[in-house]
Protein backbone atom coordinates (compact mmCIF):
# COMPACT_ATOMS: atom_id res chain seq x y z
CA UNK A 1 0.00 0.00 0.00
CA UNK A 2 1.28 3.64 -1.09
CA UNK A 3 2.05 5.67 2.01
CA UNK A 4 -0.91 8.24 1.12
CA UNK A 5 -3.17 5.17 0.76
CA UNK A 6 -2.53 4.21 4.25
CA UNK A 7 -2.65 8.25 5.55
CA UNK A 8 -6.33 8.24 3.33
CA UNK A 9 -6.74 4.77 5.64
CA UNK A 10 -5.83 6.14 8.98
CA UNK A 11 -7.77 9.19 8.19
CA UNK A 12 -11.10 7.97 7.25
CA UNK A 13 -10.60 5.59 10.41
CA UNK A 14 -9.90 8.67 12.64
CA UNK A 15 -13.05 10.28 11.49
CA UNK A 16 -15.21 7.15 11.64
CA UNK A 17 -14.17 6.81 15.37
CA UNK A 18 -14.79 10.66 15.95
CA UNK A 19 -18.18 9.74 14.90
CA UNK A 20 -19.07 7.24 16.64
CA UNK A 21 -17.80 8.42 19.93
CA UNK A 22 -19.71 11.58 19.15
CA UNK A 23 -22.94 10.23 18.79
CA UNK A 24 -22.20 8.04 21.83
CA UNK A 25 -22.60 11.47 23.64
CA UNK A 26 -19.26 10.75 25.14
CA UNK A 27 -18.34 14.14 23.05
CA UNK A 28 -19.98 17.17 22.41
CA UNK A 29 -19.47 18.12 18.56
CA UNK A 30 -20.26 21.66 17.37
CA UNK A 31 -23.35 22.71 16.73
CA UNK A 32 -25.36 20.13 18.85
CA UNK A 33 -27.58 22.83 20.41
CA UNK A 34 -27.23 24.32 23.76
CA UNK A 35 -24.52 23.37 26.38
CA UNK A 36 -24.63 21.26 29.36
CA UNK A 37 -22.99 22.01 32.44
CA UNK A 38 -22.55 20.50 36.06
CA UNK A 39 -21.51 23.58 37.60
CA UNK A 40 -24.43 25.76 37.97
CA UNK A 41 -22.36 28.56 39.98
CA UNK A 42 -20.90 29.39 36.16
CA UNK A 43 -24.18 29.57 34.44
CA UNK A 44 -24.34 33.07 33.28
CA UNK A 45 -28.41 33.07 32.07
CA UNK A 46 -30.00 31.94 35.36
CA UNK A 47 -30.92 34.78 37.88
CA UNK A 48 -28.61 34.85 40.90
CA UNK A 49 -30.93 34.02 43.50
CA UNK A 50 -32.60 31.54 41.74
CA UNK A 51 -28.86 30.08 41.23
CA UNK A 52 -27.94 29.47 44.59
CA UNK A 53 -31.13 27.67 45.70
CA UNK A 54 -30.19 25.08 42.93
CA UNK A 55 -26.43 24.66 44.48
CA UNK A 56 -28.34 25.13 47.89
CA UNK A 57 -30.73 21.71 46.70
CA UNK A 58 -27.34 20.08 45.10
CA UNK A 59 -25.85 19.85 48.38
CA UNK A 60 -28.40 18.38 49.37
CA UNK A 61 -30.20 15.61 47.04
CA UNK A 62 -29.77 12.48 46.37
CA UNK A 63 -28.27 11.00 43.14
CA UNK A 64 -31.12 11.20 41.02
CA UNK A 65 -32.76 14.61 42.49
CA UNK A 66 -29.03 16.03 41.38
CA UNK A 67 -29.87 15.13 37.91
CA UNK A 68 -33.28 16.97 37.64
CA UNK A 69 -31.64 19.66 39.17
CA UNK A 70 -29.07 19.96 36.68
CA UNK A 71 -31.53 19.35 33.85
CA UNK A 72 -33.20 22.71 35.60
CA UNK A 73 -30.33 24.36 35.44
CA UNK A 74 -29.33 23.53 31.96
CA UNK A 75 -32.52 24.36 30.63
CA UNK A 76 -32.72 27.74 32.04
CA UNK A 77 -29.45 28.42 31.17
CA UNK A 78 -29.65 26.98 27.67
CA UNK A 79 -33.43 29.38 27.37
CA UNK A 80 -31.57 32.31 26.43
CA UNK A 81 -31.06 32.91 22.83
CA UNK A 82 -33.31 29.89 21.64
CA UNK A 83 -36.75 30.68 19.95
CA UNK A 84 -39.55 29.90 22.14
CA UNK A 85 -42.99 28.96 20.79
CA UNK A 86 -46.04 29.64 22.01
CA UNK A 87 -48.08 27.14 23.55
CA UNK A 88 -50.60 28.49 25.93
CA UNK A 89 -52.60 30.49 25.97
CA UNK A 90 -54.22 29.66 22.45
CA UNK A 91 -53.46 33.09 21.08
CA UNK A 92 -50.26 33.22 21.10
CA UNK A 93 -49.74 29.39 19.86
CA UNK A 94 -46.81 28.76 17.52
CA UNK A 95 -45.62 32.41 17.75
CA UNK A 96 -41.69 33.06 18.43
CA UNK A 97 -39.99 35.21 21.21
CA UNK A 98 -36.52 34.82 22.14
CA UNK A 99 -34.41 36.65 24.58
CA UNK A 100 -31.30 37.46 22.76
CA UNK A 101 -27.67 37.16 24.67
CA UNK A 102 -27.48 40.76 24.19
CA UNK A 103 -30.25 41.82 26.04
CA UNK A 104 -33.07 42.36 23.82
CA UNK A 105 -36.31 40.79 22.74
CA UNK A 106 -36.88 38.94 19.60
CA UNK A 107 -39.91 39.37 18.69
CA UNK A 108 -42.69 40.18 15.96
CA UNK A 109 -44.29 43.20 17.26
CA UNK A 110 -47.30 42.34 15.04
CA UNK A 111 -47.98 38.81 17.22
CA UNK A 112 -50.42 38.31 20.25
CA UNK A 113 -47.55 37.24 22.23
CA UNK A 114 -45.74 40.79 22.13
CA UNK A 115 -48.55 42.45 24.24
CA UNK A 116 -49.09 39.14 26.22
CA UNK A 117 -45.52 39.36 26.78
CA UNK A 118 -45.41 43.09 28.75
CA UNK A 119 -44.87 44.54 24.93
CA UNK A 120 -41.07 44.67 26.03
CA UNK A 121 -38.29 45.22 23.66
CA UNK A 122 -35.62 44.22 26.60
CA UNK A 123 -34.51 41.63 29.25
CA UNK A 124 -32.25 41.43 32.47
CA UNK A 125 -31.89 38.78 34.97
CA UNK A 126 -33.77 39.75 38.31
CA UNK A 127 -32.57 38.67 41.46
CA UNK A 128 -35.37 36.00 41.04
CA UNK A 129 -36.83 36.41 38.07
CA UNK A 130 -36.24 37.31 34.17
CA UNK A 131 -37.23 40.87 34.21
CA UNK A 132 -39.10 42.22 30.57
CA UNK A 133 -38.26 46.01 30.05
CA UNK A 134 -40.35 48.30 27.84
CA UNK A 135 -37.16 50.64 27.96
CA UNK A 136 -33.18 49.80 27.97
CA UNK A 137 -32.53 50.96 31.09
CA UNK A 138 -35.22 48.32 32.73
CA UNK A 139 -37.28 51.33 34.40
CA UNK A 140 -40.32 49.89 33.74
CA UNK A 141 -40.29 46.44 33.48
CA UNK A 142 -42.14 42.91 34.44
CA UNK A 143 -40.98 40.43 36.51
CA UNK A 144 -41.76 36.73 35.46
CA UNK A 145 -40.18 33.80 37.18
CA UNK A 146 -39.95 30.70 35.19
CA UNK A 147 -40.23 26.83 35.81
CA UNK A 148 -39.31 23.95 33.47
CA UNK A 149 -41.77 21.03 32.75
CA UNK A 150 -40.94 18.01 31.05
CA UNK A 151 -37.67 16.85 29.69
CA UNK A 152 -35.72 16.68 26.13
CA UNK A 153 -38.03 17.27 22.98
CA UNK A 154 -40.81 17.92 25.58
CA UNK A 155 -39.09 20.56 27.21
CA UNK A 156 -41.92 23.36 28.42
CA UNK A 157 -40.94 26.99 29.93
CA UNK A 158 -43.48 28.22 32.03
CA UNK A 159 -43.73 31.64 32.58
CA UNK A 160 -45.46 33.25 35.64
CA UNK A 161 -46.24 36.91 36.04
CA UNK A 162 -47.33 36.99 39.74
CA UNK A 163 -49.92 40.58 39.66
CA UNK A 164 -49.26 42.31 43.30
CA UNK A 165 -52.50 44.30 43.16
CA UNK A 166 -55.59 42.47 43.95
CA UNK A 167 -57.83 45.13 42.20
CA UNK A 168 -57.02 43.88 38.78
CA UNK A 169 -56.03 39.71 39.61
CA UNK A 170 -55.44 37.77 42.47
CA UNK A 171 -54.28 34.94 39.66
CA UNK A 172 -51.22 34.94 38.20
CA UNK A 173 -50.91 35.04 34.53
CA UNK A 174 -49.48 32.29 33.02
CA UNK A 175 -47.95 31.68 29.74
CA UNK A 176 -46.43 28.19 28.12
CA UNK A 177 -43.41 28.25 25.64
CA UNK A 178 -42.49 25.03 24.19
CA UNK A 179 -38.45 25.33 22.44
CA UNK A 180 -38.18 24.90 18.45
Amino acid sequence: MSPLASRRTLAAASSLLLAAVGLTGCITLPGGGGSNSSDIGSMKNIPEGIKQDLISQMSSASDSEKSKILEKANALNNMVGRDLIGSEPAVIGLQKFKLDPKGTVVVNKDDRVYGMMSAADYWRLGQDSYDLCVDQGCEYYSSWTIDIEGSGSNLVYVWTLKIDNPEITDQPLVRRFTVK
